[in-house]
């Protein structure tokens, strides 16, 4: 197991290190997520294509954690007339505790959609969950919700 949380630690690190640079973000996006796991997130866009988020929430009656590093394509789905369609990928670590404690990685493919002069995203995602923990097995996780877009100061975050 030490071996796998060693292993998990070192590909996050040097996920992030990918990541461009980023310039001080111009708005946070909160919400909730109904799914696998329900709970809360937050959604911070970046440079370019690149955005980060986070949650909490319960699964199976345990707590867990999750942050993903995103990449968003709004060019491969066809736009509706109004509002902003995007498609996106991403991964991260996610953990969950309580008596069965797992720990892998997640990775998701979803759609968001954007509301014209309106700080509201809905999404949808879906993906498998790697186990490090407990013999390796994969767990499906996945999403609908809804994020508020709050502008922040720069350097607020």
């Amino acid at each position: 197991m030490k071996k796998n949380l060693v292993l998990t630690l070192t590909l996050a690190l040097a996920a992030a290190a990918a990541l461009p640079a980023a310039a001080a973000p111009s708005e946070l996006g909160v919400g909730v997520a109904l799914g696998e796991p329900i709970g809360v997130t937050a959604k911070v866009p970046l440079n370019g294509p690149w955005a980060a988020d986070a949650g909490a929430g319960l699964s199976d009656g345990n707590f867990g954690l999750w942050g993903d590093a995103l990449w968003n394509d709004p060019t491969l789905l066809p736009q509706p007339r109004k509002g902003k369609l995007t498609a996106y990928a991403g991964a991260g670590p996610q953990l969950r505790t309580g008596g069965d404690m797992r720990f892998g990685l997640r990775t998701i493919v979803g759609a968001s959609y954007r509301f014209d002069g309106h700080p509201i995203e809905l999404y949808a995602e879906v993906g498998p969950m790697f186990r490090f923990t407990q013999g390796g097995h994969v767990d499906p996780v996945g999403a609908v919700g809804l994020r508020l877009y709050f502008q922040v100061r720069k350097g607020a975050l």
